[in-house]
């Protein structure tokens, strides 16, 4: 199983929008957990109705992740749904021997090895938690959005990474304007200071990708003859080319 997390510290870029999209794309081409590690809960929402176990699980050594795992209305995608107590553990999480820390995080991420890929969700906090999820994930996908303070912070986030020994594999623009010259002189500078950490696939802006997540669907099961649909599918073609699995 590969396992994908989706990260950016800074909240309301699109991570979760993306994660759900991203999982139904990858469940044409086999079976895909969800993980939220989110308190907000909104992949866990759009799936299922949100479960309390993960966050036991992540401080409980003996505790398995099955309590909060739910089927989809997805054949291929099932989801270990997040709650607001998953707030509550972190700083009880970093009271944990370090060991302690990886078994725990390990077991959720490799309970059930019957799935071909595990996306992750998560939160916009670089918390022990955080670090050591995206340490042990085989890929990390920051998300962004272009602005200048977007730009700016991705040192931030990438030394963070380099700091976790956290295996980057590259930045998701998304709300990509092609008709604003400000956002193509942006993602030519992010491209110009990251070469080929800059995915080629990028997410436009769109009101079909902000009116699906409100009916609950994904853009493909919205309308999946746009340019925001077919982005996902690019995404997801990308990022299987990037693990090295086809």
């Amino acid at each position: 199983m590969k396992a994908i997390a989706i990260y950016n510290h800074k909240g309301g870029v699109g991570k979760t929008t993306t994660a759900i999209n991203l999982a139904n794309e990858l469940a044409e081409r086999g079976k895909v957990l969800v993980i939220d590690f989110d308190g907000q809960a909104n992949s866990s929402r759009f799936f299922a109705e949100p479960k309390a176990g993960l966050e036991t699980a992540l401080v409980k050594r003996n505790c398995l992740p099955t309590v909060a795992k739910s089927s989809t209305r997805y054949p291929n995608i099932d989801i270990l749904t997040a709650t607001s107590a998953l707030n509550l553990v972190a700083a009880q999480f970093e009271q944990l021997p370090e060991d302690v820390q990886t078994a725990n995080v390990r077991k959720v991420l490799t309970f059930d090895r019957s799935y071909e890929y595990a996306i992750l969700d998560l939160p916009p906090a670089l918390t022990k938690l955080t670090e050591k999820v995206i340490t042990l994930s085989d890929s990390v996908f920051v998300h962004i959005e272009l602005g200048t303070f977007a730009i700016q912070g991705i040192p931030a986030v990438t030394g963070a990474l380099a700091n976790c020994n956290a295996k980057f594999g590259g930045c998701i623009v998304n709300k990509f304007d092609k008709e604003n010259p400000a956002d193509t002189e942006l993602l030519e500078f992010l491209k110009c200071t990251l070469g080929n950490k800059v995915l080629n696939t990028t997410i436009p802006f769109s009101r079909v990708i902000k009116n699906s997540f409100s009916y609950k669907l994904t853009a493909k099961e919205y309308m999946k003859w746009t340019a925001a649909a077919q982005a996902y599918e690019n995404l997801a073609a990308e990022i299987i080319k990037r693990l090295g699995v086809e």
